[in-house]
């Protein structure tokens, strides 16, 4: 769907109905006093949440925010304190966000618990309204802030939701049980088969929290379809390619369309030590993000030891760095996008916007995968052909050596890669989203 027209197929689609519901107190028409009257004399205003159990979440709705015209637009990224730091660097305000947090989401993933609990999504509706009511937003924008679908109707504010083509009720991935207790005692693949049977009680069950919460607010359920619930929005925008992620027959439905990429990489300087161009042996480039487990961290390097190749490691604070060998050159964040450019593999923990940055440079990945996202992920990247993946439960030196090897020597995967590459140059996030933000704020008007 031509991405200048979601927005009219939206509204005559009749999903505008919860806008028209205007709570709170705020006044007329827009439900913000009287302020709107100066509508065509001030700049827009645009609150991005940035839901903080991991970074990526709070990545995207960076890149997009800062790609708005500062003169067009007032904006602001409510975000949790772990990130506040990138938020800044990057000249942004930020307002602090009420989240679980990533140790607890990381433990209920991998207890195969409801990563947002009932009594976390009304304390997350509540500090949503407490930040639009002071802000004032003619727009929000939320990456994984699932209350949002709530509090953001109630208000009757526009909702442009990010997430993944692969989580739409119309894409067909395999599904395949994240790293589990089941997976370790049975094998991925019994435990795997077991999983698919039961996945639809699986998802109603991760469901019922933010269906309790639409019935306690007077909103209708989302149902019980987990893909539902993270993809909620008055428009979705899935920051994929269909040419990866494609979706079924008859494609996206009105009010969902594909973004592009949303790539970002911290605003720091790239070691001198990764400078030399004269080594003439291949850098491997190796995050495992925030969610990055230190026991896999130790088998990638090991695995990597005897292979003749650079080796630069992003340990986003998950392991001390004077564990590490000398050959590996180590910081607790490093640029990705300028890494990306010169390294000849990318080793990620399987998340779509790390293996995105990688395949802007034409640059093979091998994914590690644990929590569902990251497998649905990885297996539209390994379909492809640009990718390789070890699940997170069955790493070793040997495998890591193995599929390293067959990355970086096999001359289909580069080219595979540097195909998607070419793809990818032909789409462009930032522009796409502010031709989704200038609609959304014209329905508004």
């Amino acid at each position: 769907m031509a991405i200048g027209t979601y927005w009219g197929r939206w509204h005559a689609n009749g999903r505008g109905e919860a806008d028209r519901q205007v709570r709170g107190g705020f006044g007329p028409p827009f439900g913000f006093g009287c302020g709107r009257m100066t509508e065509s004399r001030r700049r827009a205003r645009v609150l991005f949440f940035g839901e903080p159990v991991t970074l990526a979440h709070v990545a995207r709705p960076i890149a997009l925010a800062r790609s708005l015209d500062p003169e067009a637009f007032d904006v602001a990224l409510a975000t949790g304190r772990d990130y506040r730091r990138f938020v800044e660097a990057e000249g942004l305000s930020v307002r602090e966000l009420f989240s679980v947090g990533s140790r607890a989401f990381l433990r209920a993933v991998a207890a195969g618990r409801p990563v947002f609990p009932y009594a976390a999504l009304e304390r997350y509706v509540q500090d949503d309204l407490r930040h639009i009511r002071e802000f004032q937003p003619d727009v929000v924008v939320g990456d994984f802030r699932i209350s949002l679908a709530v509090s953001a109707r109630l208000v009757g504010v526009r909702y442009i939701a990010i997430s993944n083509a692969y989580w739409s009720l119309h894409a067909h991935p395999r599904f395949e049980i994240p790293v589990h207790l089941a997976s370790r005692i049975l094998g991925p693949d019994i435990a795997s088969a077991i999983f698919r049977a039961v996945r639809p009680l699986v998802f109603a069950q991760h469901s019922l929290p933010m269906h309790r919460l639409c019935r306690m607010h007077g909103r209708k359920s989302l149902g019980f379809d987990l893909r539902r619930v993270f993809t909620e929005g008055d428009v979705t925008l899935f920051a994929d390619i269909p040419e990866l992620v494609p979706a079924g027959d008859p494609g996206l439905p009105a009010g969902c369309a594909y973004l592009g990429p949303v790539t970002w990489s911290p605003r720091l300087p790239l070691p001198d030590s990764l400078r030399d161009d004269s080594d003439p042996r291949p850098l491997v480039y190796v995050t495992m993000g925030s969610s990055g487990d230190p026991r896999l961290v130790k088998r990638i390097v090991e695995g990597l030891e005897g292979l003749e190749c650079r080796i630069a490691l992003a340990t986003a604070g998950v392991m001390p760095r004077d564990s590490l060998p000398k050959r590996v050159i180590s910081a607790d964040y490093l640029p990705g996008d300028e890494l990306s450019a010169r390294a000849s593999l990318v080793i990620c923990n399987g998340g779509s916007l790390t293996c995105y940055q990688a395949l802007q440079h034409g640059v093979p990945v091998l994914g590690l995968p644990a929590n569902l996202d990251q497998l649905l992920n990885m297996y539209f990247m390994e379909r492809a052909g640009v990718a390789l993946r070890i699940r997170a439960d069955r790493v070793s030196q040997a495998a890591i050596r193995r599929a390293s090897q067959q990355l970086v020597e096999r001359p289909e995967y580069r080219a595979a890669a540097q195909r998607c590459r070419d793809v990818l140059k032909r789409y462009d996030s930032a522009r796409a989203f502010g031709e989704v933000l200038r609609e959304a704020l014209e329905a508004a008007a």
